[in-house]
């Protein structure tokens, strides 16, 4: 559930290090991954039965564990996993949105990957910008999970991959994220459009008023997490005495 109070993602990422040791000297620990309240007015997406307006971009069940984010957005930089697909479906208690391809996997590994993921509960599959049109086909004609195709180019085919069998696009194009969005929803208005927000409020804002229907939240680092408790610890604070 989205939440008023601030959170990773509205931190100014131009603070300077003195006004990072004087914030870290005021107030207690990083709370939380809370769902910032902008994310609030994204109308949603209906996926498995819940209506998904934040997903988080990550497979650490420790920050999983510590965000009010709707769903999990697993994608990950190495070939699919059924140990972590099954792990994640058992061990978080939300949507599951996993991962079967890209540039690296592709066909028969994509089409059963997608197996497994259907088998072990998820909600949606997820694939990346490179993969063909035709395996997606193939997926959407076996499969009855919604699938999710990753889009980071401003001139790549939309409609192809619509007509594909693609049920919702993901937009990840890094600084022009807001006008591929409003290009998708001028030239293909009714498909439902998720993005990934970047990691401070004034793009996650962005991309909500450019149009997203819901939006993937990146989380930091648990050594960008640590960073605020060890500098408080460094400074003698947070003993008890």
């Amino acid at each position: 559930m989205e939440t008023e109070n601030p959170g990773v993602w509205e931190n100014d990422k131009k603070n300077t290090l003195w006004r990072k040791m004087k914030e870290a000297l005021s107030r207690q620990p990083s709370p939380p991954l809370k769902v910032p309240q902008i994310v609030g007015l994204c109308p949603g997406i209906p996926v498995g039965g819940a209506l998904i307006r934040s997903a988080i971009f990550s497979t650490d069940l420790a920050i999983i564990e510590n965000t009010d984010c709707q769903a999990i957005f697993a994608v990950y930089p190495f070939s699919p996993s059924e140990r972590i697909i099954r792990g994640l479906v058992n061990t978080s208690g939300k949507p599951v949105f996993c991962g079967i391809g890209g540039g690296l996997t592709r066909g028969k590994k994509s089409m059963y990957m997608a197996e497994i993921a259907e088998q072990a509960g998820a909600k949606a599959l997820i694939v990346n910008q490179p993969f063909p049109g035709k395996v997606i086909r193939k997926i959407f004609e076996s499969r009855s999970l919604p699938v999710i195709s990753t889009v980071a180019d401003l001139d790549y085919d939309i409609s192809a991959r619509i007509r594909s069998g693609v049920a919702i696009i993901h937009v990840a194009a890094g600084l022009s994220t807001p006008a591929l969005i409003e290009k998708i929803k001028r030239t293909e208005p009714a498909i439902p459009v998720m993005a990934t927000g970047g990691k401070n409020i004034e793009h996650l804002t962005d991309a909500v008023n450019a149009g997203a229907d819901a939006i993937v939240l990146t989380p930091p680092t648990t050594g960008e997490l640590f960073r605020n408790i060890m500098m408080r610890y460094r400074m003698g604070m947070g003993y008890k005495k």
